[in-house]
Protein backbone atom coordinates (compact mmCIF):
# COMPACT_ATOMS: atom_id res chain seq x y z
CA UNK A 1 0.00 0.00 0.00
CA UNK A 2 1.35 3.12 -0.95
CA UNK A 3 1.43 6.39 1.52
CA UNK A 4 2.26 9.92 1.82
CA UNK A 5 4.79 10.92 4.57
CA UNK A 6 4.72 14.47 5.30
CA UNK A 7 7.23 16.87 7.23
CA UNK A 8 7.40 20.31 8.21
CA UNK A 9 5.17 22.88 8.75
CA UNK A 10 0.99 23.18 9.01
CA UNK A 11 1.46 24.15 5.16
CA UNK A 12 3.15 20.85 4.03
CA UNK A 13 0.51 19.22 5.82
CA UNK A 14 -2.19 20.58 4.01
CA UNK A 15 -0.77 20.05 0.67
CA UNK A 16 0.18 16.54 1.42
CA UNK A 17 -3.52 16.08 2.19
CA UNK A 18 -3.93 17.29 -1.44
CA UNK A 19 -0.88 15.22 -2.47
CA UNK A 20 -2.68 11.89 -0.89
CA UNK A 21 -5.48 12.47 -2.63
CA UNK A 22 -4.04 12.18 -5.93
CA UNK A 23 -2.07 9.18 -4.93
CA UNK A 24 -5.79 7.41 -3.78
CA UNK A 25 -7.59 8.31 -7.21
CA UNK A 26 -4.43 7.29 -9.40
CA UNK A 27 -3.79 4.17 -7.74
CA UNK A 28 -0.52 4.99 -6.48
CA UNK A 29 0.38 2.12 -4.35
CA UNK A 30 3.34 0.87 -5.11
CA UNK A 31 5.57 4.49 -4.45
CA UNK A 32 6.22 6.27 -1.14
CA UNK A 33 5.64 9.72 -1.60
CA UNK A 34 7.44 12.31 1.07
CA UNK A 35 6.91 16.06 1.30
CA UNK A 36 9.50 16.87 2.32
CA UNK A 37 10.90 20.37 4.48
CA UNK A 38 14.00 22.52 4.51
CA UNK A 39 13.06 25.21 7.04
CA UNK A 40 16.27 24.17 9.34
CA UNK A 41 19.51 21.94 8.77
CA UNK A 42 17.91 19.73 11.40
CA UNK A 43 14.84 19.12 9.41
CA UNK A 44 16.89 17.82 5.79
CA UNK A 45 19.21 15.54 8.56
CA UNK A 46 15.76 13.91 9.95
CA UNK A 47 14.31 13.55 5.94
CA UNK A 48 18.11 12.11 5.04
CA UNK A 49 17.78 9.13 8.01
CA UNK A 50 14.55 8.42 7.50
CA UNK A 51 14.89 7.25 3.99
CA UNK A 52 17.80 5.08 4.99
CA UNK A 53 15.78 3.99 7.42
CA UNK A 54 12.67 3.05 4.99
CA UNK A 55 15.23 1.58 2.78
CA UNK A 56 17.01 -0.25 5.02
CA UNK A 57 13.41 -1.59 6.16
CA UNK A 58 12.05 -2.33 2.73
CA UNK A 59 15.45 -2.32 0.16
CA UNK A 60 13.16 -2.69 -2.51
CA UNK A 61 11.06 0.77 -1.59
CA UNK A 62 10.10 3.22 -4.71
CA UNK A 63 10.66 6.64 -2.93
CA UNK A 64 9.27 9.68 -5.03
CA UNK A 65 10.28 12.63 -2.82
CA UNK A 66 9.11 17.24 -3.52
CA UNK A 67 8.70 19.65 -1.61
CA UNK A 68 10.98 22.64 -0.32
CA UNK A 69 14.54 20.31 0.64
CA UNK A 70 14.28 18.72 -2.74
CA UNK A 71 13.71 21.99 -4.44
CA UNK A 72 17.27 23.31 -2.97
CA UNK A 73 19.02 20.22 -3.88
CA UNK A 74 17.62 17.78 -6.58
CA UNK A 75 20.57 16.18 -7.56
CA UNK A 76 21.85 14.97 -4.46
CA UNK A 77 18.42 13.36 -3.40
CA UNK A 78 17.98 11.39 -6.65
CA UNK A 79 21.24 9.95 -5.74
CA UNK A 80 20.00 8.44 -2.66
CA UNK A 81 19.28 4.25 -2.35
CA UNK A 82 15.36 4.32 -2.99
CA UNK A 83 14.33 7.45 -4.25
CA UNK A 84 13.11 7.08 -8.17
CA UNK A 85 11.82 10.31 -8.72
CA UNK A 86 11.24 14.10 -7.98
CA UNK A 87 8.72 16.38 -8.46
CA UNK A 88 9.40 20.16 -8.36
CA UNK A 89 8.37 21.68 -5.37
CA UNK A 90 5.98 24.58 -7.75
CA UNK A 91 4.16 21.62 -9.20
CA UNK A 92 3.27 19.44 -6.45
CA UNK A 93 -0.05 20.39 -6.22
CA UNK A 94 -0.69 19.21 -10.21
CA UNK A 95 -2.16 15.83 -10.54
CA UNK A 96 -0.68 14.78 -13.55
CA UNK A 97 2.43 14.88 -12.05
CA UNK A 98 1.69 11.46 -10.03
CA UNK A 99 0.50 9.64 -13.05
CA UNK A 100 3.13 7.91 -13.84
CA UNK A 101 3.54 6.20 -10.48
CA UNK A 102 -0.16 4.95 -10.55
CA UNK A 103 -1.86 1.87 -11.90
CA UNK A 104 -5.44 3.64 -12.92
CA UNK A 105 -7.18 1.86 -10.63
CA UNK A 106 -8.39 4.09 -7.52
CA UNK A 107 -6.80 3.52 -4.14
CA UNK A 108 -7.26 4.22 -0.26
CA UNK A 109 -4.54 5.67 0.70
CA UNK A 110 -4.40 5.81 4.42
CA UNK A 111 -4.10 9.30 6.12
CA UNK A 112 -5.81 8.58 9.54
CA UNK A 113 -7.27 11.90 9.28
CA UNK A 114 -10.57 12.15 11.70
CA UNK A 115 -11.67 15.10 9.45
CA UNK A 116 -12.09 17.76 12.71
CA UNK A 117 -9.67 20.29 11.65
CA UNK A 118 -9.04 20.66 7.97
CA UNK A 119 -6.59 23.15 6.05
CA UNK A 120 -7.28 26.23 3.80
CA UNK A 121 -4.44 27.49 1.74
CA UNK A 122 -4.56 31.20 0.85
CA UNK A 123 -1.34 31.83 0.31
CA UNK A 124 2.16 30.37 -1.00
CA UNK A 125 5.92 32.46 -0.81
CA UNK A 126 7.10 34.97 0.87
CA UNK A 127 9.17 38.50 0.34
CA UNK A 128 10.57 38.99 2.87
CA UNK A 129 14.64 37.92 3.03
CA UNK A 130 15.19 36.27 6.98
CA UNK A 131 18.97 36.00 6.98
CA UNK A 132 18.64 32.11 8.17
CA UNK A 133 15.65 31.42 6.00
CA UNK A 134 15.17 29.20 2.72
CA UNK A 135 11.47 29.92 1.79
CA UNK A 136 11.86 32.22 -0.64
CA UNK A 137 14.22 30.28 -2.33
CA UNK A 138 12.11 26.87 -2.27
CA UNK A 139 8.45 28.42 -2.37
CA UNK A 140 9.09 32.03 -4.49
CA UNK A 141 7.72 35.46 -3.97
CA UNK A 142 4.53 35.85 -1.86
CA UNK A 143 1.15 34.70 -4.24
CA UNK A 144 -2.40 35.51 -3.05
CA UNK A 145 -5.24 33.33 -3.89
CA UNK A 146 -8.38 35.12 -5.09
CA UNK A 147 -10.95 35.17 -2.70
CA UNK A 148 -13.38 33.14 -4.05
CA UNK A 149 -11.38 29.96 -4.74
CA UNK A 150 -10.61 30.12 -1.34
CA UNK A 151 -14.16 30.37 -0.37
CA UNK A 152 -14.99 27.54 -2.97
CA UNK A 153 -12.26 25.34 -1.13
CA UNK A 154 -13.72 25.91 2.43
CA UNK A 155 -17.01 25.02 1.78
CA UNK A 156 -15.56 22.01 -0.40
CA UNK A 157 -13.76 21.15 3.28
CA UNK A 158 -16.75 21.46 5.27
CA UNK A 159 -18.55 19.35 2.57
CA UNK A 160 -16.12 17.07 3.62
CA UNK A 161 -17.25 16.99 7.43
CA UNK A 162 -14.25 19.33 8.49
CA UNK A 163 -15.83 21.00 11.68
CA UNK A 164 -12.78 24.10 12.63
CA UNK A 165 -10.67 25.42 9.42
CA UNK A 166 -7.31 26.68 9.44
CA UNK A 167 -5.77 29.69 6.74
CA UNK A 168 -2.67 28.60 6.13
CA UNK A 169 0.07 29.25 3.66
CA UNK A 170 3.58 30.49 4.11
CA UNK A 171 3.23 33.28 5.32
CA UNK A 172 -0.61 33.83 5.85
CA UNK A 173 -0.45 37.80 7.49
CA UNK A 174 0.88 39.29 3.56
CA UNK A 175 -2.23 37.73 2.01
CA UNK A 176 -3.32 40.55 -0.25
CA UNK A 177 0.31 42.48 -0.35
CA UNK A 178 0.79 41.39 -3.97
CA UNK A 179 -2.70 42.54 -5.49
CA UNK A 180 -4.04 45.36 -7.18
CA UNK A 181 -5.69 47.14 -5.59
CA UNK A 182 -3.46 45.90 -2.43
CA UNK A 183 -5.58 43.99 0.26
CA UNK A 184 -4.66 42.27 3.63
CA UNK A 185 -5.70 39.13 5.88
CA UNK A 186 -8.72 40.90 7.37
CA UNK A 187 -10.50 41.05 4.04
CA UNK A 188 -9.98 37.43 3.57
CA UNK A 189 -10.74 36.42 7.03
CA UNK A 190 -14.30 39.11 6.65
CA UNK A 191 -14.66 37.63 3.03
CA UNK A 192 -15.17 34.29 4.10
CA UNK A 193 -17.27 34.72 7.48
CA UNK A 194 -19.62 36.72 5.48
CA UNK A 195 -20.48 34.50 2.24
CA UNK A 196 -20.06 30.85 4.24
CA UNK A 197 -22.01 31.79 7.31
CA UNK A 198 -22.38 27.88 8.31
CA UNK A 199 -17.92 28.15 9.26
CA UNK A 200 -18.54 28.71 12.78
CA UNK A 201 -14.99 27.69 13.39
CA UNK A 202 -12.04 29.37 12.04
CA UNK A 203 -8.33 29.19 12.89
CA UNK A 204 -5.44 31.08 11.62
CA UNK A 205 -2.11 29.38 11.08
CA UNK A 206 1.42 31.59 11.76
CA UNK A 207 1.37 35.39 11.58
CA UNK A 208 3.92 37.52 11.04
CA UNK A 209 3.47 40.32 14.19
CA UNK A 210 4.94 43.25 11.58
CA UNK A 211 1.24 42.84 10.24
CA UNK A 212 -0.72 42.51 12.93
CA UNK A 213 -2.50 45.91 12.63
CA UNK A 214 -5.10 47.31 14.54
CA UNK A 215 -7.81 46.16 11.86
CA UNK A 216 -6.87 43.08 12.85
CA UNK A 217 -6.67 43.15 16.68
CA UNK A 218 -10.02 44.51 16.05
CA UNK A 219 -11.64 41.45 13.80
CA UNK A 220 -9.98 39.00 16.79
CA UNK A 221 -11.52 40.76 19.49
CA UNK A 222 -14.58 41.18 18.01
CA UNK A 223 -15.36 37.72 15.68
CA UNK A 224 -16.19 34.86 17.86
CA UNK A 225 -16.15 32.62 15.07
CA UNK A 226 -12.51 33.13 14.77
CA UNK A 227 -10.75 31.18 17.47
CA UNK A 228 -8.92 32.68 20.17
CA UNK A 229 -5.40 31.07 19.25
CA UNK A 230 -2.84 33.98 18.00
CA UNK A 231 0.62 31.40 17.35
CA UNK A 232 3.44 34.74 16.31
CA UNK A 233 6.54 34.47 14.68
CA UNK A 234 8.42 35.79 16.78
CA UNK A 235 11.79 34.45 16.42
CA UNK A 236 13.96 36.56 19.09
CA UNK A 237 13.35 38.75 21.98
CA UNK A 238 16.13 40.40 21.90
CA UNK A 239 16.22 43.88 19.35
CA UNK A 240 19.67 43.19 17.99
CA UNK A 241 19.54 39.63 17.24
CA UNK A 242 15.99 40.65 15.48
CA UNK A 243 17.42 43.28 13.28
CA UNK A 244 20.26 40.81 12.50
CA UNK A 245 17.45 38.25 11.70
CA UNK A 246 16.11 40.67 9.29
CA UNK A 247 12.50 40.44 10.91
CA UNK A 248 10.58 43.51 10.82
CA UNK A 249 8.94 43.72 14.72
CA UNK A 250 10.57 44.44 17.93
CA UNK A 251 9.82 42.95 21.38
CA UNK A 252 8.36 46.02 22.63
CA UNK A 253 6.09 45.66 19.43
CA UNK A 254 5.38 42.04 20.57
CA UNK A 255 4.27 43.31 24.00
CA UNK A 256 1.97 46.50 22.72
CA UNK A 257 -0.05 44.34 20.17
CA UNK A 258 -0.45 41.17 22.57
CA UNK A 259 -1.47 43.42 25.01
CA UNK A 260 -4.02 45.06 22.93
CA UNK A 261 -5.29 41.84 22.06
CA UNK A 262 -5.67 40.53 25.56
CA UNK A 263 -7.46 44.29 25.85
CA UNK A 264 -10.25 43.24 23.38
CA UNK A 265 -10.18 39.55 24.30
CA UNK A 266 -8.95 38.01 27.11
CA UNK A 267 -9.36 34.82 26.91
CA UNK A 268 -6.60 34.69 23.71
CA UNK A 269 -3.27 32.17 24.32
CA UNK A 270 -0.51 33.24 22.46
CA UNK A 271 1.79 30.80 21.11
CA UNK A 272 5.22 31.75 19.31
CA UNK A 273 8.66 30.22 17.47
CA UNK A 274 11.63 30.99 18.54
CA UNK A 275 14.96 30.59 17.49
CA UNK A 276 17.96 29.83 20.19
CA UNK A 277 21.80 30.37 20.16
CA UNK A 278 21.29 32.55 16.79
CA UNK A 279 24.71 33.99 15.77
CA UNK A 280 26.15 36.68 17.49
CA UNK A 281 23.75 35.70 20.83
CA UNK A 282 25.04 36.75 23.96
CA UNK A 283 24.00 35.61 27.65
CA UNK A 284 22.50 38.97 27.98
CA UNK A 285 20.28 38.77 24.37
CA UNK A 286 18.76 35.17 25.41
CA UNK A 287 18.12 36.58 29.06
CA UNK A 288 16.00 39.35 27.24
CA UNK A 289 14.01 36.40 25.07
CA UNK A 290 13.23 34.77 28.37
CA UNK A 291 11.82 37.82 30.17
CA UNK A 292 9.89 38.22 26.49
CA UNK A 293 7.73 34.68 27.09
CA UNK A 294 6.64 36.70 30.87
CA UNK A 295 5.95 40.28 29.41
CA UNK A 296 4.66 38.59 26.12
CA UNK A 297 2.10 36.80 27.55
CA UNK A 298 3.66 33.23 25.59
CA UNK A 299 2.28 30.45 26.48
CA UNK A 300 3.09 28.00 24.03
CA UNK A 301 6.06 27.85 22.38
CA UNK A 302 7.96 26.03 19.24
CA UNK A 303 11.67 25.83 20.28
CA UNK A 304 14.31 25.26 18.35
CA UNK A 305 17.95 25.40 18.54
CA UNK A 306 19.50 27.60 15.38
CA UNK A 307 20.83 25.36 12.87
CA UNK A 308 23.46 26.60 9.85
CA UNK A 309 22.06 26.55 6.32
CA UNK A 310 24.64 26.93 3.42
CA UNK A 311 23.84 29.97 1.43
CA UNK A 312 22.10 32.35 3.61
CA UNK A 313 23.45 35.49 5.44
CA UNK A 314 23.01 33.97 8.99
CA UNK A 315 26.25 31.58 7.51
CA UNK A 316 28.23 34.05 7.18
CA UNK A 317 27.71 35.58 11.15
CA UNK A 318 29.81 34.73 14.18
CA UNK A 319 28.09 30.90 15.09
CA UNK A 320 27.17 30.32 18.76
CA UNK A 321 28.34 26.85 19.82
CA UNK A 322 26.19 24.26 19.04
CA UNK A 323 25.77 23.29 22.51
CA UNK A 324 25.15 26.51 23.45
CA UNK A 325 22.32 26.47 21.30
CA UNK A 326 20.88 23.39 22.30
CA UNK A 327 21.49 24.32 25.98
CA UNK A 328 19.13 27.71 25.43
CA UNK A 329 16.98 25.79 23.90
CA UNK A 330 16.23 23.51 26.47
CA UNK A 331 15.69 26.22 28.93
CA UNK A 332 13.27 28.26 26.92
CA UNK A 333 10.89 25.01 26.82
CA UNK A 334 11.67 24.68 30.28
CA UNK A 335 10.59 28.51 30.76
CA UNK A 336 7.48 27.28 28.56
CA UNK A 337 6.39 24.69 30.46
CA UNK A 338 6.25 26.38 33.83
CA UNK A 339 4.23 29.29 32.10
CA UNK A 340 1.86 26.66 30.33
CA UNK A 341 1.65 25.10 33.99
CA UNK A 342 0.47 27.78 35.61
CA UNK A 343 -1.41 29.02 32.77
CA UNK A 344 -3.76 25.02 32.75
CA UNK A 345 -3.91 25.66 36.53
CA UNK A 346 -6.36 28.50 36.08
CA UNK A 347 -8.92 26.41 34.47
CA UNK A 348 -9.01 23.96 37.67
CA UNK A 349 -12.68 23.83 38.66
CA UNK A 350 -14.09 25.52 35.68
CA UNK A 351 -15.73 24.48 32.30
CA UNK A 352 -14.17 24.87 29.05
CA UNK A 353 -15.35 24.62 25.61
CA UNK A 354 -14.04 22.21 23.33
CA UNK A 355 -13.30 20.36 20.22
CA UNK A 356 -12.65 16.69 20.64
CA UNK A 357 -10.10 15.20 18.12
CA UNK A 358 -10.41 11.54 19.05
CA UNK A 359 -12.48 9.42 21.49
CA UNK A 360 -10.45 11.10 24.09
CA UNK A 361 -8.17 13.89 23.06
CA UNK A 362 -9.49 17.50 22.60
CA UNK A 363 -8.29 21.21 21.81
CA UNK A 364 -10.05 24.27 23.57
CA UNK A 365 -11.11 26.90 21.55
CA UNK A 366 -7.61 28.96 22.57
CA UNK A 367 -5.93 25.21 21.63
CA UNK A 368 -5.09 24.26 25.11
CA UNK A 369 -4.67 20.31 25.13
CA UNK A 370 -7.68 18.35 26.91
CA UNK A 371 -7.71 14.35 27.91
CA UNK A 372 -11.10 13.56 28.78
CA UNK A 373 -11.95 11.26 31.06
CA UNK A 374 -15.23 10.83 29.54
CA UNK A 375 -16.05 9.20 25.96
CA UNK A 376 -16.16 12.27 23.44
CA UNK A 377 -17.37 11.88 19.83
CA UNK A 378 -14.69 13.30 17.35
CA UNK A 379 -15.68 16.14 15.66
CA UNK A 380 -18.22 17.26 17.93
CA UNK A 381 -18.32 19.99 20.54
CA UNK A 382 -18.32 20.01 24.44
CA UNK A 383 -18.10 22.21 27.80
CA UNK A 384 -16.13 20.07 29.71
CA UNK A 385 -15.46 20.12 33.36
CA UNK A 386 -11.68 20.55 34.75
CA UNK A 387 -10.76 18.77 36.98
CA UNK A 388 -7.01 18.62 36.81
CA UNK A 389 -3.78 19.07 34.89
CA UNK A 390 -1.05 16.66 33.81
CA UNK A 391 1.86 16.52 30.97
CA UNK A 392 0.74 19.91 29.72
CA UNK A 393 -2.76 18.96 29.55
CA UNK A 394 -6.06 19.68 31.23
CA UNK A 395 -7.91 16.56 32.20
CA UNK A 396 -11.56 16.58 32.07
CA UNK A 397 -14.82 15.09 32.24
CA UNK A 398 -18.41 15.80 30.74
Amino acid sequence: MGKVINFGCRLNACESETIERFAGELGVVDYTIINTCAVTAEAERQLRQEIRKLRKQNPNIKLVLTGCAVELNPDFYLGMDGVVGIISNKIKLSKEQYLKYGSGEKSTVQCGNQRVRGFVQIQNGCDHRCTYCVVRLTRGPSVSFDKDEIVFQARKALKQGYKELVLTGVNISSYGQDMSPQADISLIIRYLLKNIPELTRLRLSSLDPADIDNELIELIGGEERLMPHIHESIQSGDNMILKRMGRRHSREQIIEINSKILEKRPDVIFGADIIAGFPTESDEMFENTRRLLVEGNLSLLHVFPYSKRPGTPAALMPQVLKKTAAARAKVLREDAAEILGRKLQTFVGKKVHILAETEEIAKTDSFLAVKSLSELEPGKEYWINCVKTENHTIIGEL
